[in-house]
């Protein structure tokens, strides 16, 4: 209860306060609000002040272009005039005169004057026009129907009639003519020199003396601004606008702060009832209870009542999630425990937070020994085994690591997980994966060993070539280009055979430097001719300049080299192959196609690029280890490029591509 009543006391003291505080402000800031409130009020009269005289003005000539029609569509005023009556014609005017309220009215037959009444305007022309006293006048002039050299002019003055508009008091309107004063410095003068030159409206707060004056453009019959009208404000009027609404806003305020007292002192203790059991409550389920149901304060609120009812839901979800959560647990530790492989969840910074009991028994600890400890000090990397042993295509690649006391061998899969967490699969290495390791391993040293007399031999036939070349031996320079041509096609076997090997391994790396694509496919063009020249093959290549492109020109290389070789071997002899180039935005392809038996259907497409998988069609002549295509593909994905099949668009056969992105540019 000491809780309770301590809670009252703050409530209350809290809502007292606000309430002082707010009247407070209220009174502080009250007055600047309510001027701004006036002046918005005294911005929108002088903007209605304005419409209701533009729609006056209005009124007005439609008004006087009215009588101007009555008194030109007279048939007694042409009757006389055509007849050259015009003392008949001067009285009929001066007649309509007096029975209109028209101030002027002028008639013309050519330049000679029927008839003028009233005092003449500055000009005879229709439109507004200010005589030399700044008083404005509204001109008509309209012509008489079938006499085209007589017209009829019509005016009155509007200054005064504008003044004589009922206004309140403190405003004052006027018509004046338009202001072209640029160089001015006076903000009044500004603003109607402004108006005047766009016709846009403006207003302005504590100009010349008023405390808003607004300016806008008076069209004439062309629509351009004729003249300006003006409205002016003076400060009394926003005086007696500020006290009338002090006057209102003052009692209102005094009334809210006796209403908001009273209030808050009936709400004050009933209000810290209800919440203070709730925080009791709310204290023993954060504690841990969760058996124990949260009741229902009586209280007149809906809040404190909705919010004890969600507290109980809460405490029944979370006792429900709870035991699930660790039946749960339970069972997925069983059937981690029980899975052939080591399960092993390590955290960002590298320690465990989880070990099954499968990876336990292969390095022979117990839990508390691994958990908290660092990944690397009981997993030791051999090297990077290949992606295609996951057994699953494009899965992540396996590593060959060691158990750290046991030294036994293991494969270990890394998978990511969220908040930069991983998850390691562990397995030991069977039969079929040491066999392929031990594969590996012989083919690479194979490979290695080949290179050397290889490259020996290329050497020396080379030499051997040219100095034939200067011999008439026919048969020995076909002996000697015959042995080449066996020569290149084994080292690119052995080069192809060793690249499958690094792939697979994970251990192909690529060099960074500026390539020139072109150059390097003519190289390869130049490499493959001795195979094309001994099957009367002709090749014909489209290479257009870009630009510079960052990879590695031997890897590059070697995959224009297997396309040809392929277009090579599976094309007949005598037939064409071309190598076309092309630049797009971003990026760069190369096209090869010949005029071979061609690919088979697209759903089969993606076999081609298996290591070891060859055509589905006839043995070529020239048998090859269908490791080309396979090579091609994966160093084409390590620049982040693509290999592409197309239709061909010479003649039947195959047409490959390979694209490489522009990104990069040296």
């Amino acid at each position: 209860m000491s809780t309770s009543r301590r809670l009252s006391q703050l409530l209350l003291a809290s809502h007292v306060g606000l309430v002082l505080l707010f009247a407070v402000l209220l009174l502080a800031t009250g007055v600047g609000t309510i001027r701004s409130a006036v002046t918005v009020q005294a911005r929108a009269e002088a903007e209605r002040s304005v419409s209701e005289a533009r729609r006056r003005l209005e009124e007005w000539r439609r008004e006087l272009v009215v009588g101007a029609g009555l008194l030109a569509e007279q048939p007694t005023l042409r009757f006389y005039l055509q007849r050259g009556q015009l003392t008949k014609a001067r009285a009929l005017v001066e007649n309509f005169h007096a029975t209109s309220a028209i101030e002027y009215i002028l008639v013309l037959d050519g330049t000679r004057t029927i008839a003028e009444i009233g005092p003449r305007p500055p000009v005879f022309q229709t439109g507004l026009a200010f005589d030399r006293k700044g008083r404005a006048w509204r001109v008509v002039r309209r012509g008489i129907h079938p006499l085209p050299a007589s017209s009829i002019v019509v005016a009155e003055m509007l200054g005064d009639r504008l003044i004589a508009l009922p206004q309140s008091d403190g405003i004052g309107l006027l018509l004046r003519p338009l202001v072209n004063d640029p160089a001015s410095k006076d903000r009044w003068r500004q603003a109607l020199h402004g108006t005047s030159a766009t016709g846009e409206p403006r207003t302005l707060q504590d100009v010349d003396g008023s405390a808003v004056a607004r300016v806008a453009s008076v069209p004439g019959d062309d629509g351009q601004a004729s003249a300006l009208l003006t409205v002016r404000i003076g400060p009394e009027w926003l005086d007696r606008r500020v006290v009338e609404w002090l006057a209102s806003f003052g009692l209102s305020s005094a009334l809210t702060v006796l209403l908001a007292l009273a209030i808050a002192v009936l709400l004050a203790a009933r209000i810290a009832r209800p919440f203070a059991q709730l925080a009791g409550n709310a204290e023993r389920l954060g504690s841990g209870d969760l058996d124990t149901p949260i009741p229902v304060p009586v209280t007149f609120l809906s809040e404190p009542k909705a919010l004890a009812e969600s507290l109980e839901k809460m405490r029944r979800r979370v006792a429900t999630l709870t035991s699930n959560e660790r039946a749960q647990r339970e069972e997925l530790d069983a059937i981690l425990d029980g899975v052939d492989e080591g399960i092993v969840g390590v955290n960002a910074d590298g320690t465990i937070h989880y070990a099954n009991r499968q990876f336990l028994d292969m390095g022979g600890r117990e839990r508390e020994d691994v958990l908290g400890r660092g990944v690397d000090e009981l997993l030791a990397t051999e090297r990077r085994a290949g992606g295609r042993d996951t057994g699953v295509e494009g899965g992540a690649p396996q590593e060959r690591c060691v158990i750290a006391g046991s030294m036994r061998p293991v494969l270990v899969r890394r998978l990511a997980a969220s908040g930069g967490r991983q998850l390691l699969l562990i397995r030991e290495e069977n039969a079929i994966e040491a066999g392929r390791a031990m594969r590996d391993r012989v083919l690479a040293n194979l490979s290695h060993e080949f290179q050397t007399p290889l490259s020996a031999q290329i050497a020396s036939i080379e030499l051997l070539r040219d100095h034939l070349r200067t011999t008439r031996d026919a048969a020995a320079i076909q002996l000697a280009d015959a042995q080449y041509r066996g020569t290149m096609r084994l080292s690119q076997l052995v080069d192809n055979l060793l690249d499958s090997v690094r792939i697979e391994s994970g251990e192909m790396r690529l060099r960074h430097d500026a390539v020139d694509l072109s150059q390097v496919v003519a190289d390869a063009v130049e490499l493959i001719q001795p195979l094309t020249d001994q099957r009367e093959q002709r090749v014909v290549m489209s290479l257009a300049p870009g630009p510079m492109i960052d990879g590695d020109a031997a890897r590059l290389a070697s995959v224009m080299v297997n396309l040809l070789a392929n277009a090579n071997k599976f094309a007949p002899d005598g037939t064409t192959i071309w190598v076309e180039q092309e630049w797009t935005a971003g990026k760069a392809m190369v096209w090869v196609e010949d005029e071979g038996p061609g690919l088979p259907p697209q759903h089969e497409h993606h076999d081609l690029f298996a290591p070891f998988k060859r055509s589905p069609h006839e043995e070529p002549s020239q048998r090859g280890t269908g490791l080309g295509l396979a090579v091609v593909r994966a160093v084409i994905a390590a620049h982040g490029g693509e290999v592409r099949i197309a239709a061909p668009l010479h003649r039947q056969g195959a047409r490959i591509g390979v694209v490489l992105p522009v990104e990069g540019v040296a």
